[in-house]
């Protein structure tokens, strides 16, 4: 069975998620911000992390991607063709402009493109879904009645559509795409609170 333990991060308070199950050694992560409070747990539960999937390449989104893999030196991170792009330069992921430039060092990248799924466990698939706007790198994720909207859909704040590859048309499609696939459930934001079904 699917759990979710949210991590608030440090910087711009971005969300990420581990997802787990009591039945699997294996962990998953959405988003990778502060490294510290994922070792903990991964300690503290005898878990090891299998992969990382990312809703979009800005840089509060990814910034614990390089130590996470210095640790799990086989660890796989999942993203769009855009977001491959995003990881290998500090101007798109926009860390240029917060005094840490950031550029991802591993090859261990898989491209996700709309409607593929990802076997997190042997009765466990997730589902990823384009979702430009926000960022042209950006995914949704659904797996469950369990939604990861990254930023192109946050509850509680309104749509930011003003960084170089956001795209203000794109960013409404996906939006009201994404309210459409969530119907019934649970929303896990990139930033602010869960909002349960």
């Amino acid at each position: 069975m699917l759990e979710i333990k949210r991590i608030v991060n440090s910087i711009f308070s971005s969300n990420s998620y581990l997802l787990y199950s009591d039945d699997s050694p294996e962990v998953w992560l959405i988003d990778a911000g502060d490294v510290d409070p994922i070792c903990n747990y991964l300690a503290l539960n005898s878990k090891k992390l299998k992969g990382v999937l990312l809703t979009h390449t800005h840089f509060d989104h990814i910034y614990g991607l390089n130590r996470l893999a210095n640790v799990f030196p086989e660890l796989m991170v999942y993203t769009s063709y855009r977001g491959k792009e995003g990881l290998g330069s500090d101007k798109l992921n926009m860390s240029r402009y917060n005094l840490r430039p950031f550029v991802f060092r591993s090859d261990n990248v898989e491209i996700l493109q709309e409607g593929q799924e990802v076997q997190l466990w042997e009765n466990v698939r997730l589902m990823a879904f384009e979702t430009p706007g926000h960022d042209w790198s950006a995914l949704c994720f659904k797996v469950g009645d369990a939604v990861f909207t990254g930023d192109s859909y946050l509850p509680q704040y309104d749509l930011i559509t003003n960084f170089p590859k956001s795209n203000k048309e794109q960013a409404f499609k996906s939006l009201e795409r994404i309210k459409e696939l969530s119907v019934g459930c649970s929303l896990y934001p990139g930033h602010g609170d869960i909002v349960y079904a």
